[in-house]
């Protein structure tokens, strides 16, 4: 931000630059450039000593958006992870001196057979190969990831690498399930998230989902536990995990994370550190939006006949509507009630009659409600009518 070069000859673009210059001193803290983090992908890799691999690396690194000045790293460090003794220096510099993040950058680790056989012989089990970012600004902010490696043999028979080879997570992504590539929802809609994981080995992934909130009185990001996951991982690649049902009562922005642990009994000790190893971890974001539609209730007859016309509001991107019906039993919830059936309606059509089929199962005098989901073209619920009531009289 700055002040025009521009002559006015007021008072007051005088009083406005000497405001915002002495703002942009107040909030020099708050809007500080710096990096704040940064991530490996694979988090985790496998080599096998009669092989070796080259490892194809991503780092991606995440600055505040006050910066501007890129980021560098000279070299990559791999270590073994017991004693930190340094085993290999790969000198592939990244460079990049210009814009904020995230930043990207790719580079492959090559472990010959010969290396991974000379460091097993010495006794060195689980590697870390490690970056650390930097920026390049007068009060230089810096940030580190790495990947952890296993070296594994075949001397035990084909099965034994991946049968007697401990869990190793190698990635975690978070998407929406059903709300698929939607990152606003309308208050009140239902809403999960599905976890996918890459790993080899087997074990039990041990983790946490959290869900983050910002707090009125700090303005921070705080995150609380929905739940813990202790799921057994046999041979395989990837499995699916699916979230807790995600608050959409509190309008706002949300975060979802997954944190997987080394033992559960980390969350309980240390409340205030809910995800001690950041690199394997998933977050998503959402926000939750009021939706005036949603919570207010359908115009409806008191009573229906054969010939009554059922209307509700349209939605835009919507492909298909879903009129679903239940007969009242006198909770508060549709989804309480006994199911009846439902109709297909396609946009933009908003009102239909309901069918032959639906009025021969409905009991004369008998409350029902109707509900319509709006659905879009990949069969997601993207807005939803708040319940209403009608008694059928033939």
């Amino acid at each position: 931000m700055f002040c025009s070069p521009r002559r006015y000859a007021t008072a007051r673009v005088t009083l406005h630059c000497t405001v915002l210059t002495l703002l942009m001193v107040l909030c020099g803290s708050v809007a500080q450039a710096s990096l704040i983090g940064a991530s490996s992908n694979p988090k985790q890799a496998r080599v096998l000593v009669e092989e070796g691999r080259t490892i194809q690396v991503r780092w991606i690194v995440s600055t505040t958006p006050a910066h501007h000045t890129g980021a560098f790293s000279p070299q990559g460090v791999l270590k073994d992870a017991a004693t930190s003794t340094v085993l290999k220096t790969q000198v592939t510099p990244f460079n990049d001196s210009e814009g904020a993040g995230p930043l990207h950058f790719e580079e492959a680790l090559i472990i010959t057979a010969e290396e991974a056989r000379k460091w097993l012989e010495l006794g060195y089990r689980k590697l870390q190969y490690t970056r650390q970012f930097s920026t390049g600004s007068e009060k230089p902010s810096t940030s580190e990831a790495s990947v952890s490696i296993l070296l594994a043999t075949k001397d035990m028979g084909l099965n034994a690498v991946t049968l007697n080879v401990p869990l190793a997570i190698h990635n975690l992504e978070l998407s929406f399930k059903p709300q698929r590539f939607r990152s606003q929802i309308s208050q009140g809609l239902p809403l999960q998230a599905q976890l996918g994981i890459i790993y080899s080995g087997q074990g039990q992934l041990q983790g946490s989902w959290q869900l983050g909130t910002i707090d009125p009185g700090s303005g921070q990001l705080v995150y609380q536990e929905l739940a813990q996951v202790n799921k057994d991982l046999q041979q395989g690649r990837k499995d699916w995990l699916l979230s807790p049902q995600l608050d959409t009562i509190k309008t706002g922005h949300h975060v979802l994370r997954f944190c997987a642990l080394e033992s559960l009994e980390t969350v309980q000790a240390t409340p205030a550190n809910l995800c001690p190893n950041q690199q394997l971890s998933s977050t998503l974001e959402y926000q939750v939006i009021a939706d005036s539609q949603q919570t207010s209730a359908i115009q409806t007859p008191a009573s229906l006949s054969a010939s009554t016309q059922l209307t509700w509001p349209a939605t835009a991107d919507t492909v298909i509507y879903e009129l679903v019906l239940r007969q009242e039993n006198g909770k508060e919830s549709v989804t309480s009630g006994e199911y009846v059936g439902r109709l297909l309606i396609p946009a933009p059509r908003t009102g239909t009659v309901l069918s032959a089929a639906l009025l021969d199962q409905l009991k004369p005098g008998a409350t029902y409600l109707w509900q319509v989901n709006a659905l879009d073209q990949h069969g997601d619920l993207i807005r939803q009518t708040a319940p209403a009531r009608f008694v059928f009289m033939p």
